[in-house]
């Protein structure tokens, strides 16, 4: 065994396929384990961020005093908990009267996040009260000045300046006022009816955060499946109620982004994975060509088959060994210092993490899954190998077809189970891989049917054509790695164009809600007067669906549906607010008794268009014809609504308006006065909130930058190795042809040509490849599907520079050296 390791150790370690293996192995568990590590923490960042706006990672909420049961398991799983109770009021002082948002806070409040007030105090004392800005401009006071809520008197000892805890919906009344929890009950603000939120915040690490989800969750199904029908009505009654909200359910405006940042990490992933699994089948299956002469030698000089697989098993879990060590220190150094940068560029991220995390977390997948890869191309070329026989040490033969489909077959599953089990989405990576797996396919036979149709031509530019399907395969797998690195920087770009979408400049920061009709007018021309862009103003009546087609609804269908356990704000307009798509139907609301459904409802109602829908209002029932189904982008900072009717269809002086507009930071000043002059109408400032989210996305996009640039790096890597192995095959070409006479600028414009029509076929491949993936994950992102005509220009000439510069130069070296010395030097390598 040992005559046999030492000259196939020296033989091995001679020639440059080894170490180009080594380098690919080293690469893709370096790469993948950074990767996957800086994944991991950058998602735990992300929810931490949105944690913060929420003040805590989880939320229980009710309208009911929640059960201090709930509580008490929070504290078992050792989650950190604070009670919030938060509900609208009357502020006064003897001159001023504001309706306002009370927030009644513990000491422990914000788990998550920043509470900053001026004058800075560690907590808020019983008998204080603390106001936002607004608040003290409204009722026109300074700090020491004594504010009544409801019944209760306070001295008024703080500027809220920060509360990233920040509220929508009948809890986010601007202004917003904060007090101690102790000092509810002397409000006597909480009567009967009135609107009221309870919540238990809960902060902790993912495992306790999981732990008392996956317990609310089964709690509430057991409850539902009680067999005591009293205690069916009252558990039932609390789970309509009872909410169990994350971080990244807290604002339904983040959830979207978040998502997609989720794929988009995935999908970095999975394209990391297979750029790597490129470079190690390129590169294995280059060391065993280059091993096919030492074989046929070893067999002449009579070893056995036993022997040498064993000795090249050695020499294989050598190369692993080495490409464990050196992947392993740059994979942690990689993961380290991409955390580290993203650390300086994103100062909002907050990290937490430590070198064991990555030493036992993905670093073994890493170095597992590329083993496995690694043997998977190899050991079907060396089981071909090891029937090389003697003869091939005087006459060359071709690889088999046989071969080649078993090397192919068991290097693909190897591939296919390297990405599966190195990536978290499953349906996203079948999606890509099988993708991948039909593209590679399709565009090999397309490629290889247009060079052979080139080649049979046979006219000048058929010259530089002379074995299509190789050439074919050539182009297939440059295209593949150049394609992969385009789907993630076109999908960056995608992505930012949406997030920015979502909230442009000048999205409304304002809300009114409860403007009397009477005071529409005067209430536009306002606006119109200190030129704010406003959305239209909607009659807001509420009402209740109760029947579809002269029947009511199934008990079953309302316990699921929260549409039919709540009254809902119907409107009615000649027009749509204007990101809502109508999806089917007629699209203009006419006569009064025509009404627009928005479409997840009317999925989940089972409405469809030409039903009779009866809803219940103040002065009686209404039934409205459905003509259309749109949908709603309920993200967006604009009224939406389940129900649009055509005008006159209801009185509108049965309710109130409602609407939102646009003040720009200077304006703030006079919004104040906007507010004292309609009194008796709700204003709700989503500034703050805004704020928060464009920070977020901010976040987000500087994200999804640097992963593009980390994986465009890797994929690089990957190109240049890739086209080295290209231009391998092409030196013994090259002395051949030196040796028959060829001059060197002969040989320089033909590899420049030949090249160069082979980069620019990829490039064009590439592009193609890189659209149909990129329609695939947007559909899975929910993005707009859309042609990218700028990597169709830039793309394909692009790689025809590259390549032919790579033709010219990089093989010109050998048009210089003696041919037979050019012949040995290649038969030893």
């Amino acid at each position: 065994m040992m005559a046999l390791l030492k000259p196939l150790f020296r033989q091995s370690f001679a020639s440059s396929g080894v170490y180009l293996l080594i380098i690919a192995l080293s690469l893709a568990i370096s790469a993948t384990t950074a990767l996957k590590f800086s994944n991991s923490q950058i998602q735990q960042a992300v929810a931490l961020q949105a944690a913060k706006m929420q003040a805590a990672d989880l939320v229980l909420s009710d309208t009911q005093p929640i059960a201090p049961t709930w509580k008490d398991k929070a504290q078992l799983l050792k989650l950190s908990t604070s009670e919030v109770t938060v509900f609208s009021s009357m502020a006064h002082t003897q001159e001023q009267f504001v309706m306002v948002s009370v927030k009644a806070i513990e000491d422990t409040f914000p788990l998550r996040g920043e509470l900053h007030v001026s004058p800075s105090q560690p907590k808020i004392a019983a008998g204080d009260v603390w106001l936002s800005q607004r608040a003290m401009q409204l009722l026109n006071v300074k700090i020491g000045d004594t504010v009544s809520i409801a019944d209760g008197v306070f001295k008024f000892t703080a500027l809220i300046e920060r509360d990233s805890n920040q509220e929508l919906g009948f809890a986010g009344f601007s202004p917003t006022v904060i007090i101690s929890q102790s000092d509810v009950a002397k409000t006597n603000a909480i009567q009967p009816g009135s609107r009221i939120q309870y919540r238990v915040l809960m902060a902790g690490d993912n495992q306790q955060v999981q732990e008392f989800t996956r317990y609310f969750k089964s709690t509430q199904q057991t409850a539902q499946k009680s067999q005591n029908p009293d205690q069916i009505n009252a558990d039932m009654d609390e789970s309509q109620r009872l909410k169990l909200i994350t971080a990244n359910d807290g604002n339904t405006r983040l959830v979207k982004p978040i998502e997609n940042l989720d794929t988009f990490l995935q999908l970095a992933n999975i394209l990391t994975i297979l750029l790597c699994g490129i470079a190690i089948a390129l590169t294995s299956q280059r060391y065993v060509q280059q091993n096919q002469d030492h074989i046929a030698l070893l067999r002449c000089v009579g070893a056995k088959r036993n022997q040498i697989f064993t000795a090249y098993m050695v020499l294989l879990l050598v190369v692993i060994v080495i490409a464990v060590i050196a992947g392993s220190v740059f994979g942690v150094m990689l993961g380290f210092g991409l955390l580290q940068l993203m650390i300086q560029l994103i100062p909002n991220l907050e990290l937490n993490f430590s070198i064991l995390d990555l030493l036992w977390g993905p670093l073994p997948i890493a170095i597992l899954t590329s083993a496995v890869v690694l043997f998977g191309f190899v050991l079907p070329s060396l089981s071909q190998l090891l029937n090389t026989p003697p003869i091939r040490v005087i006459r060359q033969q071709e690889k088999s077809s046989r071969t080649i489909g078993l090397t192919f077959a068991t290097g693909l599953l190897s591939i296919i189970i390297f990405s599966l089990v190195l990536t978290e989405n499953m349906v996203l990576s079948s999606l890509v891989i099988g993708a991948v797996i039909v593209l590679t396919s399709l565009i090999f036979l397309l490629v290889w049917m247009m060079l052979k149709s080139l080649k049979g031509l046979k006219n000048k530019l058929s010259t530089y054509i002379r074995l299509p399907a190789q050439t074919a395969l050539q182009i297939t797998a440059l295209a593949l790695g150049l394609s992969l690195i385009t789907v993630l920087v076109v999908l960056r770009t995608d992505l930012l164009d949406r997030w920015q979408q979502q909230i442009p400049e000048g999205t409304p920061n304002q809300f009114v809600y409860g403007l009397p009709p009477f005071e529409v007018d005067q209430f536009r021309d306002q606006l119109a007067k200190a030129h704010w862009k406003s959305t239209p103003l909607y009659p807001n009546i509420r009402g209740r669906l109760i029947a579809k087609n002269g029947a009511p609804f199934s008990a079953e269908l309302m316990k699921q549906s929260n549409s039919l356990q709540r009254e809902l704000n119907l409107t009615q307009s000649n027009q749509y607010p204007e990101d809502n798509v109508i999806q089917a139907g007629k699209k203009v609301l006419q006569k009064p008794g025509e009404v627009s459904v928005e479409a997840k409802t009317a999925e989940e109602l089972n409405i469809h268009i030409g039903d009779t829908l009866t809803f219940s209002l103040p002065e009686g029932n209404l039934e409205a014809k459905v003509i259309n189904l749109r949908t709603v982008e309920w993200q967006s900072f604009s009224p939406n609504f389940f129900f649009i009717f055509a005008p006159k269809s209801m009185d509108e002086n049965a309710g109130s308006y409602l609407g939102s507009f646009y003040v720009p930071p200077e304006d703030k000043p006079q919004l104040v006065k906007l507010i004292q002059q309609f009194s008796n109408t709700v204003f709700i400032d989503v500034s703050l909130i805004l704020d928060e989210i464009k920070k977020l996305v901010n976040v987000l996009v500087q994200i999804v930058t640097v992963l593009a640039v980390l994986v465009s790096l890797s994929g690089f890597l990957v190109l240049i190795a890739c086209i080295n192995l290209l231009m391998d095959e092409r030196k013994r070409e090259v002395a051949l042809m030196r040796s028959f006479g060829s001059s060197k600028k002969q040989l320089k414009t033909m590899m420049t040509l030949e090249i160069g029509l082979i980069g620019l076929i990829a490039g064009i491949v590439s592009c193609l490849f890189a659209e149909v993936m990129s329609a695939i994950v947007s559909q899975r992102m929910n993005l707009d599907i859309q042609m990218h005509i700028e990597i169709w220009l830039i793309l394909p000439l692009l790689m025809m520079l590259l390549c032919g510069l790579i033709g010219r130069y990089r093989l010109s070296y050998l048009s210089e050296i003696p041919p037979l010395q050019s012949l040995r030097e290649i038969n030893q390598s």
